[in-house]
């Protein structure tokens, strides 16, 4: 496949700005704790090995990695509300469920609903089975438009309309957009760019001073990206060994990333919490 140059720059941003947001999250898992040197390289052991092994399920079972992938996705970008859409205070769980899809499915159904066939290159790229996603495509599509109608139905919220309009937009005028493009725009500045602002707000500093580990963590993700994209290189060309390398170590730093913000920080910290 073929990347042009506006898909380098979104992969630029993703590599730059999106995986880095999680390099805070040592510090967010001992958040309120006196935490000691022990306990902290425990987390820290842990939260490496799960990154390990999801990236070993990538390279062995690279379809099932991307449809968890992309079902984490949902559920992680969802729950980060990015449409600040009123959720909280609600004690039906089918408007919170049908709040989480729409909102975390924009770029994880819409996106490659709508791009299918330049989607279906780059996940054909990565190894994919793409008749499975088809199928399964048809049957997401049809819960993220049941979420949708959940959404609009019960919130009344400026940027909810706001975002319905810029997708019919977008399925009339998708010649102008890459769904790379739309996708680091989304996971950058909707997800990533709140997340470290939360996230620094949280353990007390300034998002312009973030601690030491913030920068050792961001410097170790991107050496790790480089070394990874290198690897697929020797048996794949410039274009694919690039989207291998970024997504599956994306993929990789999800699934602990998950694990301690959608699972364990939202029974110790309030702010996490989205009910």
């Amino acid at each position: 496949m073929t990347l042009s140059l506006v898909d380098y720059l979104s992969l630029l941003a993703i590599v730059i700005i999106g995986i880095p947001h999680g390099a805070l999250d040592l510090d967010l898992a001992i958040a309120g704790n006196s935490a000691t040197t022990q306990r902290r390289s425990t987390i820290f052991v842990i939260y490496l090995a799960i990154a390990f092994v999801s990236f070993i399920s990538w390279y062995l079972t690279p379809s099932i990695a991307l449809g968890v992938f992309l079902l984490l996705s949902t559920v992680h970008f969802g729950r980060a509300n990015p449409l600040l859409l009123d959720y909280k205070n609600k004690n039906r769980p089918v408007i919170l469920i049908g709040s989480i899809i729409f909102q975390g499915g924009l770029t994880t159904i819409f996106l490659p609903w709508v791009y299918w066939s330049e989607t279906k290159i780059i996940f054909a790229a990565l190894d994919a089975y793409i008749p499975a996603f088809q199928l399964i495509g048809i049957f997401a599509v049809l819960a993220w438009l049941l979420a949708a109608f959940v959404a609009s139905l019960h919130h009344r919220n400026v940027r909810l309309y706001l975002s319905l309009t810029i997708l019919m937009g977008l399925a009339f005028f998708k010649e102008l957009f890459t769904p790379l493009c739309l996708f680091s725009i989304f996971f950058c500045v909707l997800h990533s760019i709140p997340h470290y602002l939360k996230a620094s707000d949280e353990i007390g500093t300034s998002p312009r001073k973030p601690p030491i580990g913030f920068l050792v963590n961001t410097v170790a993700a991107w050496i790790i990206v480089a070394t990874v994209s290198i690897f697929f290189y020797q048996n794949q060309n410039l274009n694919t060994s690039a989207l291998n390398g970024i997504f599956s170590v994306l993929f990789a730093l999800t699934v602990p990333h998950m694990i301690l913000v959608d699972l364990l920080l939202p029974n110790r910290l309030t702010r996490w919490r989205i009910t």
